[in-house]
């Protein structure tokens, strides 16, 4: 008795609630102090920008023909291809003119000489550009992204996966992309990372506001109720094999609030480490009054990759870690005991990849369906609607806890390019919605967001979770992570993460507060090295 006396008091400390009668958990939401929010940083601009720019022509943007359109009803998970990848050409950069450049000192003292390229790559009919690269570079040399009329420039983060892969950020709106690269004078020309691959986007950008692509969309910044809650949800594109898809993610809270950069979206959006990888985050895309116009998709701020930390198959749940600091700043609570038919609910979402909406819903019991088990709700008319783009937002209770994540929905039929074609609902027809079920995630991913354990051991001998689908990797002494990265997200903030000696073959970015130990009394644990 003394024992789960003991555990219970740490829950309540710890801001997670259980009721009487063996109730499952549930954690309210909890805002960012505005002291811990990162300064606001000036917009990058062209180090060169004068600079005379190689042109280079890409084969035009196709989006994918199917067919005759179907127009049966059905379901379907609403997720948005927007784009797809092709090899790019060879040697692109060899191909860039290098000029000598001698830049003022930002930070007083001499100026900085060194060499700068910039490369303008254009593809008729494209709506964004994305660039991959390869190569880990080096820290000085400067790369960044920018529309050739000065619209916008974005600063390229280097995020290199095991084989030395990364994306630049992804530039929309245009059919023409910019690169510059500056290479200091100190650094050899030969670490310029080559561009391996380009993604080429045929969808994602709102060609109307007023009304959205269905007519039926409501803008969240008219329901001032959930005006925390939406500064958790974030447009997210994604890489699955040689297609790009939209959906949705929101930042989770955990015991303890805090500020663990722990995201959740549908498992059929990201389900493997190279789509997590090529994530990329948008946040605050959303209007600043009710029905107002959004802001420029290139102008709000985002962040790139993140590490697949629990996956849940049958419930359709993915949990992420962000490898850079969330610029959202709330984060959701959620609720794992039962949702009973009656009960009303919300979703924050991005609907065909455009500004965030809000659709209202009534629980409707539990069902099967997409492959998934889910809670089941009907969304009336007025009430807005679900739309590709929309998988992955976080089904909310009256208490805006995440219940679940957005597995599917009633269609339609298919248009000409097999895409669902999304319903409005009616007074007489409703639109049928699936949410995930968090209740059944939460064996899988308790041990990020409730039972962290501190110390968090690691130990690269275990054999591990395969596809993080299981419920191992806890944490713990007996049952370890066998990477330290994945320990770091599990961590609390402050916390310690105690290796095993041996070698870790892995490049992360620490940015919260924890200390990394040996565990035991002998040996070297060694980082980024295999």
């Amino acid at each position: 008795m003394k024992r789960y006396w003991l555990i219970g008091c740490f829950a309540l400390l710890m801001g997670v609630t259980m009721a009487q009668g063996g109730d499952a958990p549930f954690l309210d939401g909890a805002m960012r102090p505005e002291s811990q929010t990162p300064a606001p940083q000036q917009p990058p601009t062209l180090i060169a920008p004068q600079a005379k720019p190689t042109r280079i022509a890409l084969p035009p943007t196709q989006p994918p023909y199917r067919g005759n359109p179907s127009q049966s009803e059905s379901t379907a998970q609403p997720m948005l291809k927007v784009g797809y990848s092709l090899d790019a050409p060879p040697n692109l950069m060899a191909r860039a003119q290098w000029q000598r450049v001698k830049l003022s000192n930002r930070e007083g003292g001499d100026p900085v000489a060194g060499w700068v390229a910039h490369l303008q790559l254009h593809s008729p009919n494209a709506v964004g550009l994305r660039l991959q690269f390869q190569g880990k570079s080096h820290p000085d040399i400067q790369i960044h992204i920018y529309q050739p009329n000065g619209d916008a420039v974005l600063s390229a983060h280097v995020y290199p996966d095991e084989e030395g892969y990364w994306w630049a950020p992804t530039l929309w709106n245009s059919d023409t992309l910019g690169v510059e690269v500056f290479v200091p004078e100190w650094v050899n020309t030969q670490l310029v990372p080559e561009i391996s691959a380009i993604g080429y986007m045929y969808a994602g950008i709102e060609p109307d506001f007023s009304p959205a692509e269905l007519g039926c969309h409501v803008d969240v910044t008219c329901y001032p109720a959930p005006n925390d809650t939406k500064r958790a949800v974030a447009r997210i594109l994604f890489p699955e094999g040689a297609n790009w898809y939209l959906c949705t993610g929101q930042l989770l809270n955990r015991v303890g609030s805090d500020l663990a950069p722990i995201f959740m979206t549908a498992q059929h959006c990201i389900s493997t480490q190279a789509s997590a990888h090529g994530m990329e985050a948008y946040w605050f895309y959303q209007t600043a009054i009710c029905n107002g116009a959004p802001p420029a998709l290139n102008s709000v701020p985002r962040t790139q990759g993140a590490l697949l930390i629990k996956q849940h198959y049958s419930s359709d749940w993915t949990l992420l870690g962000l490898y850079e600091p969330p610029v959202g700043d709330f984060y959701l609570g959620w609720d794992t005991n039962n949702w009973s038919s009656g009960n009303s609910g919300s979703a924050i979402h991005h609907p065909g990849g455009a500004f965030k909406r809000i659709t209202f819903f009534t629980t409707d019991g539990t069902g099967t369906g997409c492959d998934r088990q889910f809670w089941l709700s009907q969304v009336y008319v007025g009430n807005g609607t679900i739309e590709g783009g929309s998988s992955g937002s976080a089904g909310l209770d009256s208490n805006f806890r995440v219940r679940g994540s957005c597995s599917c929905a009633e269609t339609a039929g298919n248009d000409p390019f097999g895409n669902p074609i999304w319903k409005c609902p009616t007074a007489s027809d409703p639109v049928w919605v699936g949410w995930g079920r968090m209740d059944l995630a939460f064996p899988n991913i308790r041990w990020y967001i409730y039972e962290m354990a501190n110390p968090t051991f690691v130990n690269r001998a275990v054999s591990g979770d395969p596809n993080n689908r299981g419920d191992t990797e806890r944490g713990t002494s007996a049952n370890p992570f066998n990477t330290v990265y994945e320990g770091t997200f599990c961590v609390p903030t402050s916390g310690t993460v105690r290796i095993v000696p041996g070698n870790y073959n892995e490049r992360f970015r620490v940015w919260r507060a924890m200390r990394l130990e040996r565990s035991g009394a002998s040996g070297i644990v060694r980082i980024g090295a295999p």
